[in-house]
């Protein structure tokens, strides 16, 4: 900032890289006393001042905007390496890695239905050099446990990018129930004779048979299982009538020995299209699981705004789609006005069923 003299005027000029100037004439009245024109000359230079430092502020926080990210992305997943979302995640922020410039580092952080890598991205500075990962099991922890973060408050919404539309619920292929409607009306027609199973108490799987079962006035004994595999085994071996679970029952169905009924999705599976929805058959009961990308909150938007072109942009990578694929997970963007109110809607969903079965905290 200087002030020099320019006939009966004083002109202040600020100079910033070369191309930003912003000038200010003080006009200086010679009849006014010195001390009067000293008075007025020092509140001008403080204000020119205060201006200069608005600009300089500005323009470098844009600066630094521009050149984001100038250093390796640190992504916080909440699943064990070489699990079916770490093998779908890597190939998924390598493609993001490559339009942003710089690597994005997987942390697996797993543990409590990962909700420990939520609790540290919470922590985080809300610089764009940590993201993480949401899923449902992160937003049902939250009603399950004590957790000391909000799904809906305390997290920047980046992309979804996976949607679990291939859970439902199998039965074995000898059984009489070739439909949902006929499995059903048998359960409606015995009240608490069908047993069935799913991965563990409280998944989505156990919430959509016990908000279907509401739905239609059925009352069935939920099993629990120890995983997917283990509701398998279970339904295999005859020791329950169902399985509601995620699609490791994919080649029992493909080679006959299990009939899946429905999915619980919103939309159809890609792996098997021609099942239905419950939605498609007439009921009202819809329970998704989702992937997708957060920041912790108060990620500044010009940030916000690269990683999420850049993750849009990630959904066409080839390899993405194939392991995606190879899994039964179905690839699913949204934007991160739609990921905010996918986990609002399953939050809201989730909370009522932990309320209404005896699940919530204690």
């Amino acid at each position: 900032l200087s002030g020099k003299p320019f006939g009966n005027s004083r002109c202040d000029i600020l100079f910033f890289n070369k191309n930003i100037f912003v000038s200010k004439i003080f006009e200086v009245n010679p009849t006014k006393s010195k001390e009067e024109d000293l008075k007025k000359s020092n509140i001008n230079s403080i204000r020119a001042r205060g201006f200069l430092c608005l600009i300089l502020a500005l323009s470098w926080t844009g600066f630094a905007f521009a050149e984001y990210p100038e250093k390796p992305i640190t992504l916080l997943l909440g699943w064990p390496a070489g699990g079916n979302t770490d093998i779908i995640v890597r190939p998924y922020a390598d493609a993001a890695a490559k339009i942003l410039g710089q690597p994005i580092l997987i942390l697996n952080k797993p543990g409590a239905a990962t909700s420990l890598s939520l609790v540290q991205l919470k922590s985080e500075k809300p610089d764009g050099y940590t993201i993480g990962y949401i899923t449902g099991s992160s937003i049902l922890m939250q009603h399950m446990q004590s957790v000391p973060y909000d799904v809906n408050q305390d997290f920047t919404p980046i992309a979804r990018f996976l949607m679990w539309n291939c859970m439902g619920v199998a039965v074995r292929g000898d059984s009489p129930w070739k439909s949902i409607q006929d499995f059903v009306a048998y359960a409606r027609a015995n009240p608490g004779k069908i047993k069935y199973t799913s991965p563990s108490t409280g998944n989505p799987n156990h919430m959509a048979m016990e908000i279907l079962g509401k739905e239609t006035g059925v009352k069935w004994v939920h099993v629990p299982g120890k995983n997917c595999q283990d509701a398998l085994t279970m339904l295999l071996g005859k020791h329950v009538d169902a399985s509601s679970s995620d699609p490791c029952w994919k080649p029992h169905v493909q080679e006959g020995r299990l009939r899946l009924l429905a999915t619980w999705g919103k939309d159809r599976s890609q792996t098997f299209p021609e099942v239905p929805t419950l939605v498609d058959m007439g009921y009202k009961t819809s329970v998704i699981s989702l992937g997708g990308i957060i920041a912790p909150r108060g990620l500044p938007a010009p940030i916000a705004d690269k990683l999420q072109k850049a993750f849009r942009e990630a959904m066409k990578n080839e390899e993405f789609k194939r392991v995606a694929q190879s899994v039964d997970i179905d690839v699913s963007y949204n934007s991160p006005e739609g990921l905010a109110k996918d986990v609002r809607e399953l939050n809201a969903q989730y909370q009522q069923f932990v309320n209404e079965f005896g699940l919530a905290k204690k």
